[in-house]
């Protein structure tokens, strides 16, 4: 009775979305949704170390979500978050399987930590993070965003490098933890300087 009623309950929320918004955020939900079941959960999770990578697309579809249903269709700027969110899913979670390896391990999830090791994974998170830093200043460069924006990347891209590069000198649990709930912050400010700059330009 439980899978019919999900069913259901999937196919009314495709339906309202794209009745109440548009079919294009309906498409959009309903894919990010089948990519994360289907492709990470089913297919990439427990089988590469690389799930979080290619599995982060799944994580960078609600941006276009959101953008297609207030616009109504996708542009360059909202590729730009989908691809932001995308860099930065792998340093994001890496951080965290540092801190919690031996659980994954348990669980038989091959996570960069346990399969390559810390060594790689603290390379690997100062790799991304350096590609999701450059990438977050392009679009000021390109003259999408102001020089709040631009400020604001660069200010927070530098926190972000700093701590990638202070855990691969030295990879201690505090630090990963320190790079974990920044990373966090880092997302959710980089957002608000986007829409700060839109405002004041």
């Amino acid at each position: 009775m439980v899978a019919p009623a999900l069913s259901i309950t999937w196919a009314l929320s495709f339906v309202l979305l794209a009745g109440v918004v548009n079919v294009l955020t309906a498409l959009l939900a309903l894919s990010g949704i089948l990519f994360y079941v289907l492709v990470y959960t089913k297919l990439l999770k427990r089988s590469t170390p690389q799930n979080i990578v290619i599995g982060g697309a799944a994580g960078a579809i609600p941006p276009l979500v959101g953008w297609a249903a207030a616009t109504g269709d996708l542009t360059l700027s909202a590729l730009v978050l989908f691809a932001i969110v995308f860099l930065w899913t792998p340093p994001h979670f890496w951080a965290l399987a540092l801190l919690i390896k031996r659980d994954y391990a348990n669980a038989g999830v091959p996570m960069l930590p346990v399969v390559r090791g810390e060594t790689e994974t603290v390379k690997e998170i100062l790799l991304y993070t350096a590609a999701l830093v450059a990438f977050t200043l392009a679009p000021a460069l390109w003259g999408q965003f102001g020089l709040v924006y631009l400020a604001a990347a660069a200010a927070l891209g530098a926190g972000f490098l700093a701590l990638a590069w202070n855990l691969r000198r030295e990879r201690t649990p505090a630090r990963a933890a320190l790079l974990f709930h920044y990373s966090l912050a880092y997302l959710a400010l980089l957002f608000v300087a986007m829409a700060v700059d839109t405002v004041v330009a």
